[in-house]
């Protein structure tokens, strides 16, 4: 993404999560990215986009943010030191923490953290103080109820000491781009897996994530538990549609569950994966 492009995003995109706009060259460029489309002179986008974009942003730049430029950022007690605004130049208090779980304890920086005994989304912890993970698996989390909810998901034996990590959403609260930066800064070192949206959306993730594996389900067929009311996110999908028509060598299980989505015009979300207990497991995203 070139500058102009990124500065035309920065200004008009970085604090709307969805809607449309009007037509124009750079949005037509954006478009070409596979974020939001195009319809009748209108360019239209939702909040899964926008996490899109700011994942693209971080990819391509370094960790770069639609509000500031990472690298050239330090904390507010750091500034203070020498600035009597410690905001200047400043990240935002939450932008540099990510939000953690496991099933047992976290181990970080040759530490042990133990898990409250009662029921949490896990632990907020600085991302630029992390230096090692004992973990040798890290399971990167679409939505946040998977984090209060470990404990209920039926994942095979080889994830119950992983290390769990929340996406983040579009808001400044911890957003999505600390998280994804995070993430792939462990690719050498350890197993990234990503567990997404059983939907065109949550499968672009998984493939854009860094992740070489994903967590899915064990069974296509659970794809199409009868479940009340109509379906509704398949048709809010068209450009995470067109992102997997178009993708070259898309792994065979992936390849099956996407014809399903498409026959049925079906999708499940992780909220359904936990209330019904199904089976889930580790395939790989590269054929």
């Amino acid at each position: 993404m070139n500058k102009r492009l990124f500065q035309y995003c920065q200004k008009h995109l970085r604090l709307i999560d969805q809607g449309k706009l009007k037509v124009n060259a750079s949005l037509k460029k954006l478009s070409e990215y596979n974020i939001g489309y195009i319809e009748n002179g209108f360019f239209y986008f939702t909040a899964k986009d926008k996490q899109r974009l700011i994942e693209l942003v971080a990819q391509e730049h370094n960790g770069l943010r639609l509000s500031d430029a990472y690298p050239e950022k330090t904390s507010r007690t750091e500034i203070a030191q020498k600035h009597r605004n410690e905001k200047v130049s400043a990240l935002n208090v939450s932008e540099d923490f990510v939000l953690l779980n496991s099933l047992h304890s976290l181990r970080l920086n040759n530490q042990i953290i133990q898990n409250a005994p009662l029921s949490t989304l896990g632990h907020f912890i600085c991302a630029s103080e992390i230096e090692t993970i004992e973990h040798t698996q890290i399971v990167f989390v679409e939505n946040l109820i998977v984090m209060a909810n470990l404990s209920r998901l039926n994942i095979p034996d080889e994830l119950k000491e992983a290390l769990w990590l929340y996406r983040g959403d579009v808001q400044a609260f911890n957003q999505t781009g600390t998280a994804y930066t995070f993430f792939r800064r462990f690719q050498d070192s350890h197993r990234l897996i990503c567990f997404s949206d059983i939907d065109p959306s949550g499968l672009q993730i998984s493939l854009t994530s860094g992740a070489t594996h994903g967590l899915t389900l064990s069974e296509i067929s659970d794809l199409t538990i009868e479940l009340q009311g109509n379906e509704n996110e398949w048709f809010k999908q068209k450009n995470a549609i067109t992102y997997l028509n178009q993708y070259r060598a898309l792994p065979r299980y992936y390849a099956s569950l996407f014809n399903l989505m498409k026959d049925k015009h079906v999708t499940l979300k992780q909220e359904h994966i936990l209330q019904h207990g199904l089976p889930l497991s580790v395939l790989p995203l590269t054929s």
